[in-house]
């Protein structure tokens, strides 16, 4: 962990959930042992706060509806992965969710792509870097815009445009 405060912080986090392996946090030396907590009180800081420590909350899910439905009704997450073997599961999740990265059957691997985009969606973040997103993501393209003067000073294109103007203008524009 970087700090004593931040280890504090995943310790108070472990009350949340039951932990089933890991759960010991050593403040003074700011470790914090990866952990899997099951029995997820969903109202806990533990499910409303972004992590960013190797705590793994796991909540039972009854099939995809369901988790496509738990999905919509939370914030856009950074990453989603999903573990499954079934393509319509998969291509559901793909479809109908929104998360700044997908993995499926694997997790993490996409942030060590240059090829793919990493960022977030909503409160998870916006934009997208890596490889060439990044030199998308960190420049301003400029709009410009540039038109001839010459008809300018004839003043044969602006208000009030006469007949015989007006017969100038659909030879010169078609």
């Amino acid at each position: 962990m970087v700090s004593e405060r931040h280890a504090e912080r995943l310790q108070g986090l472990l009350s949340g959930g039951t932990a089933v392996t890991g759960g010991e946090v050593d403040v003074q030396a700011r470790y914090a042992a990866p952990t899997i907590l099951v029995d997820v009180d969903e109202a806990s800081p533990l499910m409303q706060e972004e992590i960013f420590g190797p705590l793994l909350p796991v909540l039972p899910i009854d099939g995809v509806d369901a988790f496509v439905r738990r999905m919509r009704g939370l914030d856009k997450p950074l990453a989603l992965y999903v573990f499954a073997r079934e393509r319509e599961a998969i291509r559901r999740v793909e479809r109908e969710t929104s998360s700044g990265g997908l993995g499926i059957n694997v997790a993490v691997a996409h942030v060590g792509s240059e090829a793919l985009p990493f960022g977030g969606v909503g409160e998870s973040g916006m934009g997208a870097y890596h490889g060439r997103h990044s030199f998308e993501a960190f420049s301003h393209r400029k709009a410009v815009l540039s038109k001839p003067t010459a008809l300018d000073t004839l003043r044969v294109i602006y208000p009030p445009v006469p007949p015989e103007r007006r017969a100038l203008l659909r030879r010169i524009l078609g």
